[in-house]
């Protein structure tokens, strides 16, 4: 697996790839995503998946022509620069027609032998999903070291955010690798310990 750190933002993209083959998938292709296409275009790309519609998580699908894999109330998103944040950024969209397959919380997709389980995810947008394959949980702006994604951006909900944080933390095994869509990896062992936002919910979804 590659982690490509780029654009703007900062944002983590990934290419996770089988061990025997060229074949892979990526997760949240990022702006700029001009900088390193050429190496990702070594690899035979299976499917993309978008963890949730921001301009710094899919600017990068223009540039293939495979299936793409988003929850159904992210859609919009790739039509509207203001829910996506391009307008804020002063860009446009404008997305060549692309392959879209929407994804519902729990389905599965496959890849080889493997199933990847999608997880619905609310708070940071309302069709936010996070992505379980194997022992690694891609994460997007839900879950990150220590923190978790805002909330106040269009579709954001505080409420939301903190029942997912519980949700993914509380039903996930420990020793599962978290990859997020900024910053450093970490695993649901550690945010069950040391993550402020995910405690403080526990504690009021126990106090109701």
């Amino acid at each position: 697996m590659k982690k490509y750190t780029i654009g703007s933002l900062l944002t983590n993209t990934y290419l996770v790839d089988s061990p025997n083959s060229k074949d892979c998938f990526l997760v949240d292709p990022s702006l700029d995503l001009l900088k390193v296409l050429e190496e990702i275009k070594e690899y035979n790309i299976q499917f993309i998946l978008l963890t949730h519609g921001h301009v710094d998580h899919i600017d990068g699908i223009r540039y293939f022509n495979s299936p793409i894999y988003l929850h159904e109330k992210e859609v919009p998103f790739l039509t509207d620069d203001s829910l996506s944040l391009y307008k804020m950024f002063h860009m446009k969209s404008n997305f060549p027609p692309l392959d879209l397959h929407i994804v519902h919380d729990g389905d599965e997709i496959n890849f080889n032998d493997e199933k990847i389980k999608v997880l619905h995810t609310p708070g940071h947008t309302c069709g936010s999903v996070c992505y379980l394959y194997k022992n690694k949980l891609f994460s997007g702006d839900t879950l990150f070291e220590q923190g978790c994604g805002r909330t106040d951006f269009p579709t954001g909900n505080e409420k939301m955010m903190n029942e997912s944080l519980v949700k993914i933390i509380d039903n996930l095994d420990d020793n599962i690798t978290v990859y997020p869509g900024h910053g450093n990896k970490t695993s649901i062992k550690d945010e069950k310990k040391n993550n402020m936002y995910y405690l403080l919910a526990k504690k009021r979804s126990t106090n109701k």
